[in-house]
């Protein structure tokens, strides 16, 4: 269902249609949303019994598995998990968990707004969850059948090109619910250009030249690290602050700001991060227009917060990762919203600024783009270009 459909309230009526069959019910979900969800359950279906446990927590915690494990193994289980794009890599201890829960339900849900982020075999581990008579086949042969990659080289394993997707289409498609959006109300983008002073130009320039020096051998450089590095320079210029001040001034009504790096949340301002613990007060105030304007980053507020209440966004800093553009943007454009919604881009004029937002026009995997422009052009004229 695309995002801001009500899917969780369509899931709860779901569930509660077979609540005579079933005698224990789980929701997994990220830990960033389960306040949301609870209040959501309460609100629709509070009749209903229903454990939250986070995704993170079932990959992080053996006791948290374990307990739910005994409990799934000896009941009837109905099991939800809700943005299931957090178990599409087969090789995380929290998919292995989930799919091991998954063995022993009655009933199995998956929710998501963008089930695929990357490539298409973002899809395979979902639907194993749900059971795998439906692909029949294994994830090995999932990449063969529907994906042309390289095999050799450095790239090697790399997908290039995703093939025979009505094929694919047709193995999963009974087992598939969609649901488009549609509302009365228009999106605008807006941009925001921004630039280095002279001072902070050098230092970008020197911080590039002291990672090209340490990594003189492709095959072992750390591109998050890399890439993070050079971002996090150059989004902590002078002019963005001002420029994002002025800006957020200026806008008539409340106002999210979306950030990558904790460091460009001002000090004393209002913001949901991983370590503040009152967030559910603080989308509550902020949903009842208690104040202006908040700060958000992307691991905490990307997934399931309804802000209907707020119609301007502004992305300071922006993430390598479409899925996570796309869900913060429907933050605000859902059911209920009576209003255009408005999206201010922050833009640096940065080599790796605009290959980022060039990824998510491609919907594609940034690191993967900068491992194939250095294999056409080296390490030193993709880092001079950046």
């Amino acid at each position: 269902m695309e995002m801001g459909t009500g899917k969780t309230k369509v899931a709860l009526d779901l569930i509660a249609s077979k609540k005579e069959k079933v005698d224990y019910i789980l929701w997994i979900c990220p830990f960033s949303i389960k306040s949301e969800l609870l209040a959501e359950k309460n609100k629709w279906h509070p009749e209903l019994e229903i454990e939250v446990a986070g995704c993170e927590s079932i990959g992080a915690s053996d006791r948290i598995y374990i307990e739910l494990l005994n409990k799934v193994e000896n009941s009837k289980a109905f099991i939800v998990v809700d943005e299931s794009l957090k178990i599409k890599n087969s090789a995380a201890k929290r998919t292995q968990r989930i799919l091991k829960l998954g063995e022993n339900a009655k009933y199995k849900l998956i929710l998501n707004g963008t089930p695929v982020s990357r490539n298409i075999m973002d899809i395979y581990t979902q639907m194993e969850f749900l059971s795998p008579k439906i692909l029949k086949m294994s994830e090995n042969e999932f990449k063969n059948t529907f994906c042309e990659y390289y095999l050799r080289g450095k790239l090697k394993g790399v997908i290039k090109e995703q093939v025979n997707i009505p094929y694919l289409i047709s193995l999963i498609q009974p087992y598939i619910f969609d649901s488009k959006l549609e509302i009365n109300t228009k999106k605008r983008y807006m941009e925001v250009s921004y630039s280095m002073n002279d001072k902070e130009k050098e230092e970008y320039e020197c911080k590039k030249e002291e990672i090209l020096s340490k990594f003189q051998d492709d095959d072992r450089i750390d591109f998050y690290r890399l890439v993070t590095e050079l971002q996090s320079l150059y989004s902590g210029c002078d002019e963005i602050n001002s420029k994002l001040n002025s800006l957020i001034k200026n806008i008539d009504g409340q106002v999210i700001v979306y950030v990558k790096f904790l460091k460009n949340i001002p000090d004393g301002a209002i913001a949901i991060t991983g370590s503040v613990p009152n967030r559910a007060q603080i989308i509550e105030n902020f949903q009842n227009n208690k104040f202006k304007t908040l700060y958000i980053t992307y691991g905490c507020g990307a997934f399931g917060l309804n802000f209907q209440n707020c119609n301007n966004i502004i992305f300071r800093d922006h993430t390598w990762d479409y899925a996570q553009r796309e869900q913060a943007e429907a933050r605000i454009y859902r059911i209920g919203q009576k209003n255009d919604v408005k999206y201010y881009d922050m833009a640096a004029d940065i080599g790796l600024e605009k290959m980022i937002r060039k990824n998510q026009v491609k919907k594609s995997d940034l690191l993967i783009e900068i491992k194939k422009e250095i294999e056409q052009g080296g390490l030193k004229d993709w880092l001079k270009d950046m």
